[in-house]
């Protein structure tokens, strides 16, 4: 699946919609060990063929048979005895009789005519199971990636919503048939399903595929979300996601409040995406910004000298480090930013927050000055503005009731600027995180910085940073003036 060619094709499949961004994702898919009781057809062995002949032929007597036959009485009886448990015929001593007599039955009989027996067998077999629209695709299980893998490439796991794991009810016995003709490699199969035993595994994995954001051009609020898999678009799965309630999960509401411009020709965003992702190693589990000519100017590049432990960075690299802490954070990410604005926390930004979050990563947002510095004392600009716009504190007080390792503080009195991602970075600088783009083509504006890349001065850092989000400022003696609060 080559992602130019499938957002070449996307772009104009949906008439009156727009694509509006995009996430490389995985379907998620049940890999299922089952242990299942199968009808199996088996050609008779050139012994029970010449014994049912025999018998066929009137020879009833075990003497019979090994005269007959020239069999000793040691290879014969096991064999009269096997044929008895598959039935084909009665070994058994009438009453009053002194030696057993063999009959054929009527199965015998249909035995003989194709010359092979009917024997059920136990056997374990893998199936994949689809979570969402609970029906089992006909893929190999190498197909599938597993959450190990998915992490590794940066892809977004596609949440199962409400679907619940499969149960042995849940397994369409009718699509079985395809199952075993496919696991015959080829040949003809010897086997009909009879029953599903019990589950002994489930294993959830993932389908790779392209997550599709379309926006409504009538109703610009209104948010489709797709998928198109190597084979082509699923609108099954597209159903189906919709019926769990699955567009809140990947953040689509965040899309649809408008605040996002309409995408350009999208070929021009996956150029602006190759060029942003050439020079940092990130995830894709974050959507492209919808405005390209801003991709390139706040999506800067960051660069890293080998062994440096410090290093001093300008104003307009400072984006391509909070980019990078968005996609490259595993364990924990903090910023701290007096005042933020919603063109900065905005739909790309909150759902690439989001999907950290669903990857167990802590997240830490501190912001905001002294209510009682805000209003214009003394004429001083800076505290005239509200530490955050409306809709950006909507956005992220929506993310911390939703998910627990989310702090989102107000901390008061403070102008420190920090980001820490890991142990793998600090950045500690004049340039305010959340409010300020930092596009080289507005009015320029001297911000500078310095990145700590020592994991123990980064730790330092984290720790520092952290009490200020607990404690709010209190100055080297003075009594605190402002306790940080969660919001």
């Amino acid at each position: 699946m080559i992602l130019e060619e499938v957002l070449e094709q996307a772009g104009g499949a949906r008439p009156g919609y727009e694509l509006a961004s995009f996430k490389e994702a995985g379907l998620p898919v049940y890999l299922v060990t089952v242990r299942v009781l199968i009808q199996e057809r088996k050609p008779l062995s050139p012994i029970d063929e010449g014994v049912l002949k025999a018998v066929a032929a009137g020879l009833d007597t075990p003497e019979d048979l090994t005269a007959f036959l020239g069999l000793p009485g040691n290879v014969l009886t096991p064999v009269l005895a096997g044929l008895n448990t598959l039935e084909v015929i009665n070994y058994v001593r009438p009453s009053g009789e002194a030696k057993p007599k063999v009959l054929l039955t009527q199965k015998g009989k249909n035995v003989l005519v194709d010359a092979s027996v009917i024997t059920p067998q136990e056997r374990t077999l893998r199936i994949c199971f689809d979570a969402l629209t609970k029906r089992l695709l006909f893929i190999a299980p190498s197909a599938l990636d597993k959450p190990r893998d998915m992490r590794e490439r940066g892809a977004f796991e596609i949440p199962t919503g409400a679907s619940k794991r499969p149960e042995v009810e849940d397994i369409p016995l009718e699509d079985f048939d395809r199952v075993l003709a496919r696991q015959s490699g080829g040949r003809d199969r010897t086997g009909d399903l009879l029953a599903i035993r019990r589950i002994e595994r489930r294993e959830l994995n993932f389908l790779p595929c392209v997550m599709l954001f379309y926006r409504s051009l009538a109703q610009p609020s209104e948010i489709d979300v797709a998928f198109w898999r190597e084979d082509g678009p699923s609108l099954d799965h597209e159903a189906r996601f919709r019926e769990l309630g699955g567009h809140e999960l990947v953040g689509a509401q965040f899309l649809s409040n408008g605040r996002v411009e309409p995408a350009p020709e999208i070929i021009a965003q996956i150029a602006d995406y190759a060029h942003i992702t050439s020079a940092v190693p990130v995830r894709q589990d974050i959507v492209l910004p919808t405005d390209s000519k801003c991709a390139k100017a706040v999506g800067a590049t960051v660069t890293e000298t080998a062994g440096e432990t410090i290093q001093s960075i300008l104003c307009h690299e400072h984006p391509g480090w909070l980019k990078k802490a968005l996609l490259s954070s595993k364990k924990r990410l903090l910023i701290i930013s007096p005042w933020i604005r919603h063109q900065v926390v905005n739909w790309e930004f909150v759902a690439s927050l989001e999907a950290l979050l669903r990857q167990d990563v802590d997240v830490y947002i501190g912001y905001g000055l002294d209510d009682g510095d805000v209003g214009g004392k003394g004429g001083d600009a800076a505290k005239s503005k509200l530490p955050i716009t409306p809709q950006a504190e909507k956005d992220l007080k929506q993310l911390a009731d939703r998910h627990k390792n989310f702090r989102f503080v107000f901390v008061g009195n403070t102008h420190r600027k920090t980001l820490v991602s890991d142990d793998s970075f600090a950045v500690v600088t004049s340039f305010n995180w959340l409010s300020f783009k930092g596009d080289p083509r507005d009015k320029p504006r001297d911000e500078g910085g310095v990145v700590i890349r020592k994991k123990a001065y980064v730790d330092k850092e984290f720790a520092t940073a952290l009490s200020l989000l607990e404690n709010g400022y209190t100055g080297n003696s003075s009594p605190n003036r402002s306790v940080a609060r969660r919001v």
